[in-house]
């Protein structure tokens, strides 16, 4: 079998972490991988690429940059005789392989792979006017309608497609994005006091930091903790959009790392006393949300702290996988501290999450990916 993995973001960016562990592990099954994505200059994370990688160029947020991406990805799709062609949102991800099949140039059965509800996202952060969301939103059902199948993050997603029109057959929830549990405990520990130069436990967050992730949410409820705990220190690790500097600068042991890649990430992950997630926004576009971070906190063995929101609790039990906080900074900041003294607590929790996390490994979410596959090809 021939597979086309295709994604309008570069390998550096944190959402290509799920396609480069789908392409390893299909290629360890034998399966034939291009992974096409946007090309980018600056060096590439993921040391170990056994997939052929064909970089183009593209950029996600802008008109022209979709354009691009389109134009420059067709003729690899025209030439590359895959049996499945498997593209993850935005639509210009999937455009050229749906224009190729309708015009009988390719006869690649497409499957779209919706992450989450990418236009609705935009809107909310006021990158995509309302009305240009309803419009692209139109043109996203109806890519849908034309593929194959269509593959979502988590089960309220496919709910939410099927209200939007696309037929219950024609949609496969699979579950998260499939933790690569061997790398995460294989990745040697780096320890995040030697390399800043601090001591006293770390609350440690791996992600995007902005006002949209409610980073500013998160560094309100450190400065909660900071008034019972003197030696504590906030490490973000994540790109950052500009919208949470100031808060990072004016508020003592909070220390924002930027971008690290990802194999790097997970060394310093380990070192963490205390993971956290939080969000308490109550939209759609962040309940069908199942973060792939949660998975490699809990396959690292680290104490997790999280709000009680729907992408944390389909995944965490509270006492049991992870501890959950009422959705106000200051609860949180309470939860962080009962976990930060209870060493017991922290023990049964990690070793719960541990074995739980195996029921969302990246070889879990690939057999189910696998099976879509095969129906399909079945079908012709």
């Amino acid at each position: 079998m021939k597979v086309a993995l295709i994604q309008n973001v570069t390998l550096n960016d944190h959402r290509s972490v799920h396609t480069h562990n789908v392409a390893c592990e299909l290629t360890k099954r034998g399966v034939e991988v291009d992974l096409i994505i946007q090309k980018t200059p600056e060096k590439l994370q993921f040391a170990e690429r056994p997939y052929k990688l064909i970089q183009v160029p593209g950029e996600t947020y802008s008109v022209t940059g979709q354009l691009h991406f389109m134009k420059a990805s067709r003729a690899y799709i025209y030439k590359g005789r895959y049996q499945i062609v498997h593209a993850k949102n935005p639509f210009s991800s999937i455009f050229s392989s749906v224009l190729l099949k309708k015009t009988g140039l390719i006869t690649s059965k497409i499957v779209y792979d919706m992450r989450g509800l990418w236009v609705d996202f935009g809107v909310h952060k006021k990158e995509v006017p309302p009305v240009v969301g309803t419009i692209l939103n139109a043109i996203d059902t109806g890519m849908m309608h034309v593929c194959d199948h269509v593959i979502t993050i988590s089960p309220e997603l496919r709910d939410i497609l099927i209200t939007r029109g696309i037929p219950a057959h024609k949609v496969t929830a699979i579950i998260g994005s499939g933790c690569d549990i061997s790398e995460v405990e294989n990745t040697p520990s780096e320890d995040v006091r030697e390399l800043l130069g601090i001591s006293g436990p770390v609350i440690g967050y791996i992600g995007t930091v902005s006002v949209s992730r409610q980073s500013d949410k998160l560094i309100e409820a450190f400065t909660y903790v900071r008034k019972l705990c003197k030696e504590c220190y906030l490490v973000l690790l994540g790109p950052e959009d500009g919208t949470v500097t100031h808060l990072i600068k004016k508020t003592d042991h909070v220390i924002h790392r930027g971008f690290v890649p990802h194999e790097r990430a997970l060394s310093l992950l380990k070192s963490f006393d205390v993971a956290v997630a939080y969000h308490d926004r109550d939209e759609p576009m962040f309940k069908v949300a199942v973060p792939l971070k949660v998975f490699e906190y809990m396959a690292g063995k680290i104490p997790i702290v999280a709000t009680n929101h729907a992408m944390y609790t389909n995944i965490l039990a509270h006492k049991k996988t992870g501890y959950l906080t009422e959705a106000d900074p200051e609860s949180f900041a309470q939860g962080v501290l009962d976990i930060i003294k209870d060493r017991d607590l922290q023990k049964s929790m990690v070793d719960n999450a541990r074995v739980d996390v195996e029921n969302y490994s990246i070889q879990k979410v690939v057999d189910q990916l696998e099976s879509v596959y095969y129906q399909l090809l079945e079908r012709t």
